[in-house]
């Protein structure tokens, strides 16, 4: 009996492995998960958080009026899923918009207390005041608790969706943006209190919507949205208080963000982003896999691709060994997509 069963184990890696090398995986899970409709011209920028009963929660921009542009009323929403994200319950609203224009930009971090943290923009202006705020959870996303001011006012301070990482050390480095540098907002006491890192921008021009993933050596990698041809990046080597010259990176495209995971299994890397240099579209989105830390990429392949479309503001959550992908495509209206997609699937190509 004990031979059996070691043979079934073995059997088990080795399949494991071959998905990984080359073998086909299973098809991913495609999904409208927040379609445009009437009064609401737009759903974007999202991330998801498992709960403790393993549920998961959807949080995202909600546009309930207007014609969906960038600063038009917007709240953040939310839905769970009991399945995997198969299906999701009903949409209530996380956070209601308490700014001059709008409440945008969702980012989720599980508490040491096991709260849970909400960190987005509260957007009071076009160009001259947003705010970066945060509050926390007690009932696993149900409310979210009055909101801390992490910016200060007067300035046009940005974040991105699907962001924020807790180090090995603890620390938490929330990705933020102004006035064309690229930094951090740090915390080392689980985010009671928060300061600035080192700005920095490339020499040819500004940076935005930085996105950070800590490498295997314990030094910290930003990626950030340029208009220069594509990702740059810095490197840290302090948990993110100084950054290195940001230079180009193989990761080619017009200006708009990436999304950077570690893929569970292999420990590779994983970037989302729009590989599209000079275009005037945000297409394709692709997915590619770097086995050196970030230094080169390769087994990339279209996540989404069709003249007609568009897609942008990817962000992915690892759950097991499957990446849940959320990002909005453009045609027809603003609609936030869920793609959930095996490791396996990023090595076919």
């Amino acid at each position: 009996m004990r031979r059996i069963l070691a043979a079934g184990l073995i059997i088990n890696v080795v399949l494991g492995l071959w998905g990984l090398s080359g073998a086909k995986a299973a098809d991913p899970f495609r999904l409208t998960v927040a379609p445009v409709g009437p009064n609401n011209p737009r759903n974007s920028e999202a991330a998801i958080v498992v709960l403790k009963s393993g549920a998961l929660l959807l949080g995202w921009t909600e546009f309930y009026a207007g014609s969906g542009a960038d600063h038009g009323p917007a709240r953040i929403s939310g839905m769970v899923s009991s399945d995997g994200g198969r299906t999701w319950g009903k949409k209530y609203t996380l956070v209601e918009n308490d700014g001059g224009m709008n409440v945008m930009e969702v980012n989720f971090l599980r508490l040491k207390n096991a709260d849970i943290a909400l960190f987005y923009c509260q957007k009071n202006t076009e160009s001259t005041d947003c705010r970066v705020m945060m509050r926390t959870s007690t009932d696993e996303g149900q409310t979210f608790g009055p909101a801390k001011q992490l910016s200060p006012a007067g300035k046009y301070t940005g974040l991105t969706n699907g962001r924020s990482i807790r180090l090995r050390t603890g620390r938490i480095l929330l990705e933020a943006w102004e006035g064309g540098d690229s930094y951090c907002y740090v915390s080392d006491d689980d985010g009671e209190s928060w300061r600035e890192s080192q700005r920095v921008q490339p020499a040819g021009g500004e940076s935005f919507e930085p996105a950070c993933v800590e490498l295997k050596n314990g030094d910290v990698l930003m990626l950030m949205r340029t208009g220069l041809g594509g990702q740059y990046k810095s490197l840290s080597k302090d948990g993110g208080q100084t950054w290195s010259e940001p230079v180009a990176t193989p990761l080619v495209g017009t200006a708009a963000p990436v999304s950077i995971s570690r893929v569970p299994t292999s420990g590779d890397l994983l970037a989302i982003w729009n590989r599209n240099p000079g275009a005037g579209k945000r297409n394709p989105l692709v997915a590619g896999i770097s086995t050196d830390e970030g230094e080169t990429w390769t087994h990339v392949r279209a996540v989404e691709d069709a003249a007609d479309d568009a897609w942008a503001y990817p962000a992915v959550t690892w759950i097991g060994t499957d990446a849940y992908l959320t990002y909005f495509n453009y045609k027809g209206g603003l609609s936030l997509q869920l793609t959930i997609l095996p490791e396996g699937w990023f090595y076919e190509f």
